[in-house]
């Protein structure tokens, strides 16, 4: 049996972030309370992603797999180990899956929290800066938690009271991620914003990393269920832990240092407005393009994330239990290089080796060249597990570049309304839903759907991603200020 396990990651990333951030203790026992923000942050975002991703595992083991011919699928490319598996070889424990659902009622179910995701995050920004950003995300992922608990009852009673529950989680996690980045632009002294946020948001990467290679050890060892109720019980313990140690501000933070306040104080007309210059937004071309990122950012971690172990499992070959491990050590291998990007980019900004916009697109271009050229390796290894798997790995890796450029972008543009633009680029949260649906149709309809889908995936993540590389800036907008002018 393999000797990974999650917490050996989180330590030696932990340790490793410690080192290279320069983050110290106040004194024994005394964290600094922005580090202690970020922690929690991290560990709220990693159990978001555990409760959003681990489906893409349990139904792997839900649903029955097709047996052969295969011609609901009719996919010319599926390797020879795929068919002796779907075909009664006894080596998968997802042949035998309770419900018999078809390809296109599991691309809803996989799809459908992205619909409710879509509609809260775009407004869930506005909401976090109204209501209280420590709050919101709170209430997020609380109720998330307590809906997780629900998913296997609901999938008892019906494929599309399953689709319902995880819509309604999609509604009520979607203004966690702007909530996070409304209390960031507090928190974030401004040569650590880019590692703050990087760091904090490598949770992401950490929950994937959880959900699925974790996921399959729970089904193997504990049946399906329990990857529902063990995410919904993490996020209902992580709640109070969030609520009693974490504050809206600085100024706001009963045992926090003079010194660290002071350190802070640069941030202190950084706070929510009441209005919001709508009209100035709409008409800012960077805006508009890292809304157009997050479409295809969020198109490919559907791809890699949602559809991976399917295709790994399905269509490769592998055990549900290997294509869990090739998705750990892809999200293993982009936690450290979140944290890696997010740290380079302060680096190089502080030292004037590049100005900021320029790190943006240096980033960002790399990234996309990366995931590019990965998809096509995928297309061409065909059924070269271990060539497959390795690109797979490459390709979420280069993904995590993300989250030190345009993701970046409302803290770069307009901290006092942080959290509003992160939620109104969430709109780009279209590409989470429609990759699944547009998967699951080109499984049905082309012969070689896989390989279609990965090409499809690389065109747009590679031309959306110019577009941005050309328009990106990163100086403040004079409408930061907006709420401060006279009418």
């Amino acid at each position: 049996m393999s000797t990974w396990s999650p917490i050996n990651t989180v330590v030696i990333a932990g340790a490793w972030a410690a080192k290279k951030t320069g983050w110290n203790s106040a004194g024994c026992g005394n964290p600094q309370k922005r580090h202690v923000l970020v922690f929690l942050g991290m560990v709220g975002v990693a159990v978001d992603y555990l409760v959003r991703y681990s489906i893409s595992v349990a139904i792997v083991a839900m649903v029955k797999a097709p047996h052969m011919p295969i011609n609901a699928t009719h996919d010319k490319e599926i390797c020879p180990a795929a068919i002796n598996a779907t075909n009664g070889g006894g080596v998968d424990p997802h042949a035998d899956g309770e419900y018999d659902w078809s390809e296109e009622m599991t691309g809803i179910i996989l799809g459908m929290f992205f619909w409710g995701y879509f509609i809260t995050k775009a407004a869930g920004g506005r909401i976090a800066e109204l209501v209280g950003a420590r709050v919101t995300m709170a209430a997020s992922l609380g109720a998330s938690g307590l809906l997780s608990l629900l998913c296997p009852t609901a999938a008892n009673l019906h494929p599309l009271a399953l689709a319902g529950l995880r819509l309604a989680m999609g509604l009520v996690q979607g203004p966690a991620f702007p909530a996070l980045y409304s209390l960031l632009s507090r928190w974030s002294p401004p040569d650590e914003l880019a590692t703050m946020v990087s760091v904090a948001f490598s949770g992401m990467l950490l929950g994937n990393m959880v959900a699925l290679g974790g996921s399959g050890l729970v089904v193997e060892w504990f049946g399906w269920r329990w990857v529902f109720w063990i995410g919904g019980l993490l996020a209902l313990a992580w709640t109070p832990l969030w609520l009693a140690l974490v504050r809206e501000s600085p100024e706001e933070h009963p045992s926090i240092t003079p010194e660290e306040k002071s350190l802070l104080a640069v941030n202190l007309d950084v706070r929510p407005r009441k209005r919001v210059p709508w009209g100035h937004v709409f008409r800012c071309w960077t805006f508009l393009a890292a809304i157009v990122a997050e479409f295809s950012g969020s198109w490919m971690a559907a791809l890699l994330t949602t559809e991976a172990p399917t295709f790994l499992t399905n269509q490769i070959g592998l055990s549900l239990r290997s294509a869990g491990y090739v998705c750990v050590v892809g999200t293993a291998v982009s936690y450290f290089f979140a944290i890696f990007y997010g740290k380079l980019s302060d680096f190089l900004i502080q030292r004037n080796y590049l100005t900021k916009v320029n790190v943006r697109r240096l980033l960002y271009a790399v990234g996309f060249v990366i995931v590019c050229s990965s998809l096509m390796g995928v297309v061409l290894a065909k059924c070269d597990t271990v060539t497959v798997s390795a690109f797979v790995v490459v390709a979420m890796a280069g993904a995590s570049v993300n989250v030190a450029t345009y993701q970046l972008a409302p803290m770069d543009l307009a901290p006092n309304y942080a959290g509003t633009l992160s939620g109104l680029i969430g709109i780009g949260n279209i590409g989470s839903f429609a990759a699944p649906l547009v998967t699951s149709r080109m499984l049905v309809d082309l012969e070689n759907g896989w390989s279609a889908s990965f090409i499809l995936g690389g065109v747009i993540y590679f031309v959306l991603g110019v577009l941005y590389i050309f328009v990106v800036r990163a100086d403040i907008e004079p409408w930061n200020y907006y709420d401060d002018l006279d009418e």
